[in-house]
């Protein structure tokens, strides 16, 4: 979520932790993401008693699947960097029986303090955020044991594309959007930041977001949303939200963009 970039820095406003709490929750429920996740998930095949770490676990979804995945024998920590998202994971927290209990702390990705003590690190929609990507594969890459393995999930912003709406236009505003996210281009790094953090037996893969309704697509992509119109730069509000709206009128919209999965393992001798 690029428009609110100091919630996942750690330090939102009440209006800002409320907005990404929403937005996080309705980006969940999106076809794409869940096709992310569930690919990314048959990837690792999380199993019973297995020992997970999810950095960046937002509102835990994925940390609440992956207690009901390995279990009361396994174990689940969920780490964020926002004490107040962190709150609000462990709030939504059913604790089943059949579970593994979820373990909630405050933690930066890139000081996690964890070493080789997971069988499997997720980290989710982050990279996009740090200031040093590799400083942040290099941290959960040491909290991976050995043997367990490491997965990264990240859009990449930089191959964002619309049509419908004057190429010109496009061009500047999505230029401009990609200027207020840290790591436009995180996706397509996340096999290379693997490799250099010293994993091996690295896999790819990814899932093509496509969209042809403007609802659809600025529900989870802010620079189409009108109510995140602070995105766009004041000469280019009117004409590029009217141009989407009549794009979507006519059925000429469209917008497209890779989310990648990458996933590679921590060797028994570094």
């Amino acid at each position: 979520m690029p428009a609110g970039d100091k919630v996942f820095q750690g330090s939102p406003t009440s209006a800002q932790q409320e907005a990404a709490e929403t937005y996080l929750a309705q980006v969940a429920q999106h076809p794409v993401i869940r096709a992310v996740r569930a690919t990314a998930v048959g990837m690792l095949s999380v199993a019973s008693g297995s020992r997970v770490l999810d950095v960046g676990c937002g509102l835990g979804e994925m940390s609440r699947a992956f207690a009901s995945m390995v279990g009361p024998a396994g174990s689940v920590t969920a780490v964020d960097l926002n004490p107040a998202m962190v709150a609000a994971a462990r709030d939504r927290d059913p604790a089943m029986p059949a579970d593994a209990a979820v373990k909630y702390e405050v933690a930066d990705v890139a000081s996690l303090g964890y070493r080789d003590e997971f069988d499997v690190v997720w980290c989710e929609r982050v990279l996009q955020h740090v200031p040093d990507p590799a400083a942040a594969a290099g941290s959960l890459a040491r909290a991976a044991a050995p043997g367990g393995r490491v997965c990264l999930l990240d859009v990449d912003w930089g191959a964002l594309v619309v049509d419908g709406v004057d190429e010109a236009l496009t061009a500047r505003v999505l230029e401009v959007f990609q200027l207020k996210v840290r790591q436009p281009a995180a996706g397509r790094t996340l096999r290379r930041r693997l490799v250099e953090a010293g994993l091996v037996d690295p896999v790819v893969r990814s899932v093509h977001a496509v969209s042809t309704g403007l609802a659809d697509a600025a529900s989870v992509i802010p620079v189409l949303d009108r109510r995140q119109a602070a995105l766009v730069a004041e000469d280019d509000r009117d004409a590029w939200f009217d141009g989407l709206a009549l794009a979507d009128i006519r059925g000429h919209f469209l917008m497209a963009m890779p989310v990648y999965v990458a996933v590679a393992t921590r060797p028994f001798q570094d």
